[in-house]
């Protein structure tokens, strides 16, 4: 039988590349459903999407996260019980491949 109600171990998830379309999207449906969100960003230049969510809600906390780095993500992930992994190409790299 399934326990009555689940009580995960923290409500905080993390979301990379919180700043592209799907990720911008989810971080605002997590927010709603009371979710602590840490959202990571690949620069600083990402940022300016997720201010306006950010003003006034403590449940947002940015990170700035190189998919290269992995202190970077592992500060981003600390705390988290849950990882939304959204990363899409940047526009000046459309690939990672190196030729």
């Amino acid at each position: 039988m399934a326990p009555a109600s689940f009580h995960p171990i923290s409500n905080t998830v993390c979301v990379m590349d919180a700043a592209g379309n799907l990720g911008l999207s989810l971080v605002e449906r997590l927010l709603q459903r009371g979710y602590t969100v840490h959202a990571a960003v690949q620069n600083h230049n990402c940022e300016s999407q997720l201010n306006g969510l950010a003003r006034g809600n403590k449940k947002l906390k940015i990170f700035y996260a190189d998919p290269f780095d992995y202190k970077s993500i592992i500060d981003a992930l600390r705390s988290c019980s849950g990882l939304f992994y959204t990363f899409e190409p940047p526009e000046d790299q459309p690939t990672y491949d190196v030729p």
